[in-house]
């Protein structure tokens, strides 16, 4: 799966999104959503994990926070999203759709509460 910030280029950005992926990708990421929102993990360094490729040196930690925040850019490909116990459920279950066959042209925002989209894109595109 490539992790991506496109700061340019569609009328939908900013913006990071996640694509070329596998339905097992798709598994792991509902999984660490899945870790996030029962309290198990409270920090994920995204671009560290296994099957993730940054793209420019993308880097996104994924944070529990009290309320949610979105996306905000913390270094020039440095990003962290900070979502509630609650908004990282919601993540899981807009992922779950492709934890079984993916389309083509299958895409889910993941979450738009910050200055900075998460996009979760088979193609790539939206």
């Amino acid at each position: 799966m490539k992790l991506q910030y496109l700061a340019y280029g569609s009328a939908d950005c900013p913006l990071i999104r996640r694509y070329d992926f596998q339905t097992a990708d798709a598994g792991r990421l509902k999984a660490l959503a899945d870790k996030l929102a029962g309290g198990s993990s409270t920090l994920i360094a995204l671009d560290e994990q296994t099957g993730i490729l940054p793209v420019d040196g993308c880097q996104l930690n994924l944070r529990v926070s009290r309320r949610n925040r979105g996306i905000i850019q913390v270094a020039e490909f440095g990003f962290a999203c900070g979502l509630t116990n609650t908004g990282w459920s919601d993540v899981a279950s807009l992922t779950e759709p492709f934890c079984g066959s993916v389309t083509d042209n299958a895409y889910q925002w993941l979450n738009e509460d910050g200055e900075i989209s998460l996009l979760l894109s088979a193609s790539g595109q939206r």
